[in-house]
């Protein structure tokens, strides 16, 4: 699948895979952090942002994805690759399959487990809501945004879905494929399968937020990638990148 993707700054080579619900333009004020030492490419992985819809929706597919881009992009060196969250499962995917593509990679609190149990409920709720939210109802930005604030109080949670909302000739619809992510949630969420590589034994850096609970400790990283290192990041939680995009920006220039 040719994905849409941003791209800002020059230098050394560096793919941004955000995740789940996200989009590339989440990470342009990490990447303009960035944009003196790399040249950033920012790609909307397949059901969300600008790219491409498509009923397949696993790591296998969205590691093939981004494969297919630094292919395309015919980049003069491998890459450093960013991945968080699901980005950070299909980098650690893709690290498993095709070691050779990648230069440096850091994941983004995120670690080789299955979250069904722990982070199903919020991610179920949103896919409900998608699916039941009717956006035909609505002329205005200003009547959607109160009718989403009604379910959703927190400026977070109103920001992801009208940054998923687009308005087009016909009215509103969403940008991302929320039937097929919620068609697919329990392979999303879960520990991606096994791979041509059992371990990826290269350094790899691991970053965490204080707050988060998804990277429960080094041991759990290790099986399959034995020369990790975790990293935490105080006063932040999952969304290091806007909420400590400073830090995470400087951890990048460092281990990337």
């Amino acid at each position: 699948m040719k994905l849409f993707f941003r791209e800002i700054g020059q230098g050394k080579p560096l793919l941004i895979l955000h995740g789940l619900w996200g989009a590339s333009e989440n990470w342009l004020p990490v990447a303009h952090l960035l944009q003196q030492q790399f040249r950033i490419i920012l790609p909307d992985i397949r059901n969300h942002g600008q790219s491409p819809h498509a009923e397949e929706m696993n790591y296998q597919a969205m590691s093939d994805d981004i494969i297919e881009l630094i292919h395309d992009l015919h980049l003069p060196c491998p890459p450093s690759i960013v991945g968080h969250s699901m980005g950070g499962k299909i980098l650690m995917t893709l690290l498993l399959k095709q070691p050779e593509l990648v230069d440096k990679p850091l994941v983004v609190d995120i670690a080789p487990l299955s979250y069904s149990s722990k982070d199903g409920g919020s991610h179920n709720k949103i896919i409900h809501f998608m699916g039941t939210f009717d956006l035909s109802r609505y002329s205005s930005w200003t009547l959607l945004k109160k009718a989403i604030q009604q379910h959703f109080p927190t400026e977070r949670g109103q920001q992801l879905f009208l940054k998923n909302i687009r308005k087009t000739s016909s009215g509103f619809q969403w940008k991302i494929n929320h039937t097929a992510i919620g068609r697919h949630f329990d392979e999303i969420s879960g520990n991606p399968p096994a791979q041509p590589h059992a371990s990826y034994d290269k350094d790899i850096t691991f970053v965490k937020g204080e707050y988060s609970h998804l990277i429960p400790g080094l041991e759990c990283l290790q099986t399959q990638f034995p020369a990790a290192r975790l990293i935490q990041i105080p006063g932040c939680g999952h969304w290091i990148h806007s909420e400590q995009p400073e830090k995470l920006a400087e951890i990048i220039k460092t281990h990337c």
